[in-house]
């Protein structure tokens, strides 16, 4: 570590205003603060916790989800699932009730999720559609309710969603759509499943 701007003893003490540097007593405290913050600065890198969240494990990212009351949560969701929410947990927050905190929520379960407003598809004022890619992604019942119970809580309480369609862009879910489904038809090519 380069001891002229890392943080070391000397460095925390250059940083302390006159003032508390011309008082005895406080300049003491801060000496003895300065050593022991310096002499720690190797656990700096275990309490990072954001930039780690790819490495952290499954049951770190439950606890990490209810002490950032990411009130959403799913202990069902698979770890890549967990890792997208707990990620994104903080812009959902600032979004809540938004069209984004809809995207940013549905994308943790399938990542390639769109909202249509009514107005883009003709529908009632203040209705929308989920326009979830499944091509890479299983859909069943469970998935769903997952979907529809997030967006209930991640929309405003005005809207109302009138059907979530799935599609499959690139074929590879085909066979599973024609055995699963409740109701398919052909939606520009791509196999879909409405709900």
């Amino acid at each position: 570590m380069n001891k002229a701007h890392g943080i070391t003893k000397e460095n925390l003490l250059a940083s302390l205003p006159a003032v508390l540097a011309n008082d005895d007593d406080m300049a003491a405290l801060a000496a003895a603060f300065a050593e022991v913050l310096a002499d720690r600065v190797g656990e700096i890198g275990r309490v990072s916790i954001y930039s780690q969240i790819d490495q952290l494990p499954n049951e770190l990212l439950d606890i990490l989800a209810h002490d950032f009351k990411v009130d959403w949560w799913d202990a069902n969701y698979t770890l890549e699932e967990k890792r997208r929410t707990l990620k994104d947990s903080w812009n959902v927050h600032r979004r809540l009730g938004t069209k984004a905190a809809v995207v940013l929520a549905i994308s943790a379960i399938y990542p390639d999720t769109q909202v249509s407003e009514w107005w883009e598809y003709g529908g009632k004022p203040y209705h929308f559609k989920l326009l979830i890619d499944a091509t890479y992604e299983d859909v069943d019942p469970a998935r769903h309710q997952r979907v529809i119970d997030r967006v209930a809580f991640y929309k405003n309480l005005r809207s109302v969603l009138d059907e979530v369609e799935y599609y499959d862009a690139g074929g590879l879910a085909t066979e599973y759509f024609g055995a699963a489904c409740i109701g398919c038809e052909m939606v520009g090519g791509a196999t879909a499943i409405r709900y």
